[in-house]
């Protein structure tokens, strides 16, 4: 299938051409047919499906150019998805010179600048604060012309509390726009919070996998070694092109990276705690090839667009094992070959086995003598003995011979269950009384102590 099967115009056909883009991918194919349509979407779908596209191409397209109105309104929960979307939008621009759109991210627009006589833009992108901060001086912006809003990432939208600004954003248009909302999960309390505006029937438009087909899942068993290690042996041995090293809290990030650079391997970090200006310098540092080693949190996980990434490191596996598939959405994209490994252990294999249970086939290796070599088998869950006392296992026993008889007579099995849970509570009394009078002896203790 190729673009042209959409029934778009000459223009967006030559001018996605020029950009690279000849066929469609699965989301952009259930959703720009009826998106141009004016249709209301909700769309899950892999990450980095070309999802962005998907709602670009059909805003584009029903944009009337020579009207200075606004028109569409893009919301993204973070300034980086802003800037993102906003270049993808900008690269129209060369066969679409009258279209203008504008970013409303911090330190990006201001009241006064539109107050100075601003074009006011076809299409505004930006974080849903900021965008109804600007939306509220109904002076500056007409908004009777709006059509479409789009809400991108919604279920983070929903995570970092967006939704109170996104309501004040929806009732200040004039009538109900076409709403096309993507989000890589949509969980109960996402869809009843989307009912507002796109009615309680919605349906789904989702692709079957929860990241690209392209992407190949590996688990390495490390055991119980030093981690930091394992991850000096995995860079030897695969010498990626490009890879991020996931890690769940910014402490590990800051001890990984730390560990790289002491091994002289070259590295940038992308956390929670960096400031804007330090995330966008980093960003500009990968997109120029300055770094092929990306040690991050779940910050990255989400929704950034980081090109070639061949490979994908988890140094653990999320508590919230739905952002394994943010993660591995990293790699693997438009198409493109990638793979997502993973440290575990016998202490974390249950993770690993929701995620079998959940359809991800992983393909499995351990460490061994420095080396990483591939085995057919998944570690084994660890367990642990309970530690049996036995003074309690003597009781349990004398209690279960005071009820044993010489013919099993109908209810024996229920006698003997009864004896020994008498057994075990009058135990765990016992146990009780004890701790108690060493909590007494104790405070005596101090309180003589303090008399003296």
């Amino acid at each position: 299938m190729s673009f042209k099967s959409f029934n778009l115009s000459d223009l967006m056909i030559k001018s996605l051409a020029r950009q690279g883009y000849l066929s469609p991918s699965s989301i952009q194919t259930r959703v720009i047919p009826k998106a141009l349509k004016g249709g209301n979407i909700v769309a899950q779908s892999e990450t980095g499906s070309g999802k962005t596209h998907a709602f670009i191409i059909p805003i584009i397209e029903n944009l009337q150019l020579d009207s200075d109105r606004l028109q569409a309104l893009i919301i993204t929960p973070t300034r980086e998805l802003a800037q993102q979307i906003y270049a993808f939008l900008e690269a129209f621009k060369g066969d679409y010179p009258k279209l203008h759109a504008r970013l409303f991210t911090a330190g990006k627009e201001t009241e006064r600048t539109f107050r100075q006589g601003m074009r006011v833009p076809h299409v505004i992108i930006g974080t849903p604060t900021r965008i109804k901060t600007m939306l509220e001086a109904k002076s500056l912006i007409d908004l009777g012309s709006v059509k479409t809003l789009v809400l991108d990432e919604a279920d983070m939208l929903m995570e970092m509390g967006y939704f109170a600004d996104i309501d004040i954003i929806y009732r200040l248009l004039k009538a109900p726009p076409q709403m096309m909302v993507f989000s890589a999960t949509i969980e109960f309390n996402l869809r009843k919070n989307l009912e507002k505006y796109v009615g309680a029937d919605f349906v789904i438009e989702m692709d079957d996998v929860k990241t690209a087909k392209t992407v190949g899942h590996h688990a390495i068993d490390v055991k119980h070694g030093d981690r930091l290690h394992a991850i000096e042996i995995f860079i030897k041995t695969l010498n990626p092109y490009l890879l991020i090293i996931f890690a769940s809290r910014k402490e590990q990030v800051a001890t990984i990276s730390s560990y790289l650079k002491s091994a002289g391997h070259d590295n940038i970090m992308l956390h929670g705690d960096m400031s804007a200006r330090e995330r966008k310098s980093a960003y500009k540092l990968i997109g120029a090839n300055k770094h092929r080693l990306i040690v991050a949190s779940d910050l990255a996980a989400r929704g950034l667009d980081i090109k070639d990434v061949s490979e994908v490191l988890n140094f653990d596996l999320p508590k919230d094992l739905t952002y394994y598939f943010h993660r591995a959405g990293r790699t693997g994209r438009f198409g493109a070959n990638g793979q997502c490994y993973s440290f575990y252990n016998s202490d974390t294999v249950t993770q690993l086995e929701k995620l079998i249970e959940s359809g991800v086939s992983f393909s499995f290796h351990e460490l061994r003598d420095d080396t990483i070599i591939s085995t057919d088998k998944i570690a084994r869950r660890k367990t642990r003995k309970q530690k049996v006392d036995p003074d309690l296992e003597r009781q349990i026993k004398l209690a279960a011979a005071k009820v044993k008889t010489d013919v099993v007579k109908p209810g024996y099995k229920k006698k003997v269950r009864d004896a020994v849970a008498k057994v075990k509570r009058k135990h765990k009394r016992e146990i009780i009384r004890k701790d108690i009078r060493r909590q007494r002896v104790a405070r005596y203790r101090k309180e003589g102590s303090k008399n003296e």
